[in-house]
């Protein structure tokens, strides 16, 4: 129950009133304020055409605007949108200010096309600079797992051993699962792929699938999908906690992978074939961190294999 609020006030002759009021009630926004706008806007086509998981993101990133939501519409600022994608950079990331920004351009483009503002403070809006990604050493792999709870260490494994990105890791199911091989379809590009289980890879699956409770391979702590947003977040939220590099995200473990398929001799075709990309140059790109030491030293090894079976058949041939 709402308490009721009492205030003191010091009259003229020096005594004390006291005067009771009934409890505050909430603001209700107006017609013209932000929260109407935003939930016009969850109302109109744009948005019912979005798919479900970009619905959430949406979402997501809208709440930080619904918590200014008494603001009228027409009087919110590029400073204020700024100052939100600021906070978000230090609070979540660049990567979810990045995000946030998107989310705004898409609200304001429709805000201002429907007549709801004349000026559209999201215009050129600038997203933070992402960075480069920084791949994952196989320690600080190892070292996650043995921090992170137990839906988030499954991530990881899933991660390192499918070089899948976040939103096709939170997509894979069971019923693509056959006990050796995992079947992908991105959802970035739409390219199918057959991975096939490392052997790790395949004995935590096993283990994962007699205690299942959704059809989703990952879940969150409750048994139910784990969304995309929310494996970023949590991620993000424990390493922080565990002392880990501030720059180190999901998607590196994609890095990781390929760096160690082509540590293992893969060729740019076969790594490409696991990670899903298109053009040769962005898994060429993904792996430049490969150990120059080590490939050197392999090719020389190759090389001088190669030459001594030469030698060898043309001796026996008295050649």
């Amino acid at each position: 129950m709402a308490k009721k609020r009492t205030v003191k006030r010091r009259l003229a002759d020096g005594t004390v009133k006291t005067y009771r009021y009934g409890p505050a009630k909430p603001r209700a926004p107006t017609a013209e304020s932000l929260n109407a706008m935003i939930r016009a806007y969850r109302r109109s086509p744009n948005y019912r055409a979005l798919k479900p998981s970009s619905r959430y993101r949406y979402d997501l990133y809208l709440r930080p605007l619904e918590e200014i939501g008494h603001t009228p519409a027409a009087k919110l600022s590029k400073r204020n949108l700024n100052t939100l994608r600021d906070w978000i950079a230090a609070e979540r990331g660049n990567g979810a200010a990045s995000l946030f920004v998107a989310v705004c351009g898409a609200l304001f483009n429709w805000a201002q096309e429907n007549d709801w503002i004349k000026a559209n403070p999201a215009f050129r809006l600038k997203a933070p600079t992402l960075g480069e990604i920084t791949a994952w050493t196989p320690a600080q792999a190892e070292a996650a797992e043995a921090a992170l709870p137990e839906h988030l260490r499954r991530a990881v494994v899933l991660a390192r051993f499918t070089a899948q990105r976040r939103g096709d890791l939170c997509a894979m199911t069971w019923a693509a699962y056959d006990g050796a091989t995992i079947k992908v379809k991105q959802q970035k590009t739409g390219a199918e792929l057959v991975i096939p289980c490392h052997p790790r890879l395949k004995a935590e699956l096993d283990a994962w699938r007699r205690t299942a409770t959704a059809v989703t391979i990952l879940t969150g702590q409750l048994g139910r999908p784990l969304r995309p947003a929310a494996l970023g977040e949590g991620i993000r939220k424990h390493l922080d906690a565990a002392g880990f590099p501030r720059a180190l995200s999901i998607h590196g473990l994609r890095k990781l992978a390929a760096t160690e398929l082509a540590q293992a001799g893969c060729s740019t075709h076969e790594i490409a074939a696991i990670t899903g990309h298109k053009t040769l140059a962005m898994v060429q790109h993904y792996t430049a961190s490969v150990d120059q030491a080590q490939l050197a030293s392999a090719a020389i090894v190759r090389l001088s294999e190669k030459q001594n079976a030469k030698n060898d058949r043309k001796i026996k041939s008295g050649s």
